[in-house]
């Protein structure tokens, strides 16, 4: 495929630099109580093992286009990565605006929806972290991401991608490839809430680790006190359009 942006392994070009790393490069808080601390190996291991999974068992690869409608997590950044590996399209329809392109693959931690009956192909995924496969029924040809996940290679070697490809649907625009990968955001480790829409907390998530900086996500309802803000070393909060309201107001 040609691209007048040219052809790079973008996902790649963001995931080597940390792929030996044992520093946060993504911590999760869940309203459970749960606490998940990712170091830039750990996540770059889930990410290889899903791009593994979803070359194997689902055919994607660059041009394919995987819809999902969940929420900010690190799963969903997780799998997100690993479709951009593979130099898919990622849609988000969590908001429930803008068209939304012919599917390959939908993928949702609630199966029972119309969308999942109707799409080709379905991978149910188990939002609780320690999960080893998803707790209620999955429908018959569907795939449980936290059963099968961990059997994979935990090592992928991408290839190039062209730069206009269409890489992440959402709020009724699309970015191809150069302009998703294109911003740096640095700051400090940055505070995101999964309040915000997934196609704004994949941006933010993306501008912030391209500047060599952590990103911590706390689920949607929780309340973040100063020994978190403290703990975690947060250097900035953003709000749900992922815009530092402290660096806008000192803008303005």
């Amino acid at each position: 495929m040609s691209s007048h942006t040219g052809q790079s392994a973008f996902a790649e070009s963001l995931l080597a630099p940390v792929r030996h790393s044992t520093s946060p490069w993504l911590t999760w808080y869940s309203l459970s109580g749960e606490r998940v601390e990712l170091s830039g190996r750990v996540f770059d291991n889930w990410v290889a093992k899903t791009a593994n999974l979803l070359s194997e068992e689902f055919d994607i690869e660059e041009g394919s286009v995987v819809g999902s409608d969940l929420q900010p997590h690190w799963k969903t950044f997780a799998i997100a990565l690993a479709c951009w590996q593979l130099g898919a399209q990622w849609v988000c329809t969590d908001t429930g605006t803008g068209t939304t392109p012919a599917l390959d693959l939908w993928v949702t931690a609630d199966p029972e929806t119309e969308r999942a009956a109707a799409a080709p192909e379905l991978m149910v995924v188990a939002l609780p972290s320690l999960a080893m496969r998803f707790a209620g029924a999955i429908p018959a040809g569907a795939l449980d991401f936290s059963a099968e996940v961990r059997s994979f290679a935990d090592s992928y070697f991408p290839e190039a991608v062209a730069g206009d490809s269409p890489a992440l649907t959402g709020g009724g625009a699309t970015l191809d490839y150069a302009r998703l990968f294109a911003d740096s955001s640095p700051g400090g480790t940055a505070l995101l809430c999964a309040a915000m829409p997934c196609v704004s907390a994949l941006r933010s998530a993306l501008a912030i680790w391209k500047a060599g900086d952590a990103v911590v996500l706390v689920e949607a309802g929780m309340d973040v006190g100063e020994s978190l803000l403290a703990g975690e070393r947060i250097g900035r909060r953003l709000d749900e359009q992922g815009q530092d309201p402290s660096t806008a107001a000192s803008s303005g």
